[in-house]
């Protein structure tokens, strides 16, 4: 699940806002033990910019993995993550 953060100071408050971009399932049934599982996400461009860090505003953005088990337990760890963007003269 790839989510923007957009966090914006109000006096001594914060005020937080978490949207969802994208979701994608990478996984179903029965995985085998010690199997790797590879995870790849291509970032929308319309609902993504660089990390933007200012004093009155924030724009982040986190991939949260989220595990259900088959009796329903509810795993989830967020990782934050930053973009950025290279210089456009840069060759792959």
């Amino acid at each position: 699940q790839l989510v923007r953060v957009e966090t914006t100071v109000y006096g001594d408050n914060e005020i937080r806002e978490a949207t969802e971009i994208q979701n994608i399932q990478i996984a179903d049934g029965n995985i085998c033990h010690g199997f790797t599982i590879p995870i790849y996400m291509i970032f929308p461009r319309l609902f993504t910019c660089i990390t933007t860090i200012s004093q009155e505003f924030r724009v982040e953005f986190e991939c949260n993995l989220v595990v259900l088990f088959k009796d329903s337990h509810l795993l989830t760890e967020n990782f934050p993550i930053k973009l950025i963007r290279l210089p456009s003269n840069r060759n792959f």
